[in-house]
């Protein structure tokens, strides 16, 4: 029977893997298939000589074909065929090449890489390049691959903490949704969004704060963002904008009254979120905003805040208004505390 060298590289390749597996005392289950579509097998992790259960699936490429042309790294070549199989996998998936001049291999996750990509809106993507420092071996297992598979452990944890979103304990709905707001997996998705819109009315106020920071964070994504037309930031600023379309009166009053403390601007600041958020339904905010500054019973932090706020918040608009807003008695006294000391300037930063 002819053992063709195609065979017999793509089978160094397996070796290859299984052996840096073997090194780091974890385990290699070979998947045997004729189908170039699937993967080639599961890395089980095995910590302290326990088996985690805790699988992290890999397609091997193997072949001196696959480098590089400029030398460094490895570049493969696929299709839309491929990458939807890999993204839509059920634990996470990655590419190792391996040369067999050099006897050398290197690894990437394949969903980190395809969202990096699409993320900077590159176009279609066609290879997946990865560098020669990605070395795959024995240490890396144990470093980099135990990491990636402990991201999907955190994914289970997130689905606790929304569970605890609906907790009747004010402390686990808040530690629910910290976390939720927090992670990197979690702070830019649709249902964080959803919550921070339903805790705004929180009895406990810490949990309110939180809503209204991961509100407007998401509703003022272009703040933030490196790549502000990415389609998917852009698909969350939607929907975050869509709901808070619709912001009673309560609602926009507790949001104001959450900015108290603190810094109007700059990323800690609430008052700049609020704004982003009440710009989504400025029609109904504005008369609620022109009634907090003007109502003397209110701290005066707040009204200058509402006030601020009315003006685009924007410190130049405000000032550049100053002469007519001081012509209504009932301002007066909130342009004199925002204007009145060098103290109050540093207050805006």
């Amino acid at each position: 029977m002819k053992w063709p060298k195609t065979k017999r590289t793509a089978n160094a390749g397996v070796i290859f893997v299984e052996s840096a597996i073997n090194s780091h005392c974890s385990i290699f289950h070979p998947i045997h298939q004729e189908s170039d579509i699937g993967i080639d097998g599961f890395i089980e992790l095995v910590d302290a000589d326990e088996a985690s259960g805790q699988l992290i699936a890999v397609q091997i490429k193997s072949g001196d074909s696959y480098l590089a042309s400029d030398g460094k790294g490895f570049r493969v070549p696929v299709d839309q065929r491929h990458l939807d199989y890999w993204m839509s996998y059920i634990v996470p998936v990655i590419l190792v090449c391996y040369s067999p001049t050099r006897n050398a291999g290197a690894w990437i996750p394949i969903r980190d890489f395809v969202e990096h990509w699409n993320y900077h809106d590159r176009g279609s993507l066609v290879a997946i390049d990865i560098p020669d420092y990605c070395v795959f071996d024995a240490e890396e297992i144990g470093k980099g691959i135990a990491n990636l598979s402990q991201s999907r452990t955190d994914e289970r944890l997130l689905l606790s903490c929304v569970d605890n979103c609906f907790n009747s304990n004010p402390l686990l709905r808040r530690s629910g949704f910290e976390l939720l707001q927090a992670h990197p997996q979690s702070k830019c998705l649709k249902i964080t969004a959803f919550l921070a819109k339903r805790f705004i009315l929180d009895e406990d106020i810490e949990t309110a704060t939180q809503s209204l920071y991961s509100l407007g964070y998401a509703v003022g994504q272009h703040h933030w963002s490196w790549n502000p037309s990415n389609k998917d930031e852009q698909d969350l600023v939607g929907f975050a904008s869509s709901i808070c379309s619709n912001l009673d009166r309560l609602e926009i009053r507790r949001l104001i009254e959450l900015c108290d403390p603190g810094p109007f601007n700059g990323p800690n600041g609430l008052g700049e979120r609020c704004y982003d958020i009440l710009c989504c339904c400025f029609d109904r905010a504005e008369p609620i905003l022109d009634d907090i500054a003007r109502d003397r019973s209110l701290p005066i932090a707040r009204r200058a805040n509402a006030l601020l706020m009315l003006n685009y918040g924007s410190w130049d608009e405000l000032e550049n208004a100053s002469d007519v807003i001081r012509e209504q008695e009932s301002l007066c006294d909130v342009m004199d505390w925002i204007f009145g000391t060098e103290e109050k300037e540093d207050d805006r930063q």
